[in-house]
């Protein structure tokens, strides 16, 4: 009889391609609660190619992305105060940076963390008026698979983020990076967007460095917005 009821449950759990599908649907009310349409490339999606290791870890940040917004906002928060919704992530996390890298936040700034493994842990809303990239592919990449930049920058990038997951940053602190030139790589769109690193940071879960927290501006230089279509 047990053996009969997991039977049960395992047929009776969603298919990779129905929790997608619904993960996706998830983060389009997610974005419309922020007063946006996600607008992506079909052609980007790249799910059904990765792992069942990737594809879970995917539809946990997509999840977990959509879900946190839904929640601030539906807590009265305003999706456009970048200062409270990086607060809020951090406090349902349960980790923190540093005040001095939250109180340098400003009205139009991108505020992105990312994990030891290089990929987006979060990032506010305004990231998508940048990007033409699918969902799996904003969620499950990591940055330098993203975008083409000057080769010399994204090294001062990476070891710079090393260099805070191994503790020798401990504080808020300005890259020294000239304003630079990013393209998307793997989207049709090839969004290209001049960037300002203004600052980084540690990402902290007590005494354990978990992230790296980065302060950014962009301004869009060329999108290809003819072949936009409704994902």
């Amino acid at each position: 009889m047990e053996l009969e009821r997991v039977a049960n449950l395992e047929e009776n759990e969603p298919s990779m391609t129905e929790q997608y599908a619904a993960a996706r649907l998830l983060l389009r009310d997610a974005l419309k609660a922020t007063g946006r349409v996600y607008l992506s490339y079909r052609f980007d999606d790249h799910f059904f190619s990765l792992s069942e290791v990737e594809k879970l870890s995917l539809l946990d940040g997509i999840r977990r992305w959509s879900n946190l917004m839904m929640d601030f906002i539906a807590h009265n928060g305003n999706p456009k105060n970048t200062k409270d919704l990086v607060r809020y992530y951090l406090s349902r996390l349960n980790v923190s940076v540093p005040p001095a890298f939250i109180e340098q936040i400003q009205d139009g700034d991108i505020v992105e963390i990312y994990g030891s493994d290089s990929k987006r842990l979060f990032f506010n809303p305004e990231l998508f008026d940048y990007s033409s990239y699918a969902p799996d592919v904003m969620f499950s990449k990591q940055w330098w698979n993203l975008y083409d930049r000057d080769t010399g920058i994204s090294a001062k990038i990476q070891k710079m983020a090393y260099s805070t997951f191994m503790g020798l940053n401990k504080h808020p602190f300005r890259p020294g990076l000239p304003v630079h030139k990013v393209k998307e790589i793997r989207s049709q769109g090839r969004y290209e967007s001049d960037v300002e690193i203004k600052l980084m940071s540690p990402v902290n879960a007590g005494d354990t460095i978990v992230g790296v927290a980065a302060l950014e501006r962009f301004t869009m230089l060329t999108a290809l917005t003819h072949a936009h279509i409704h994902s």
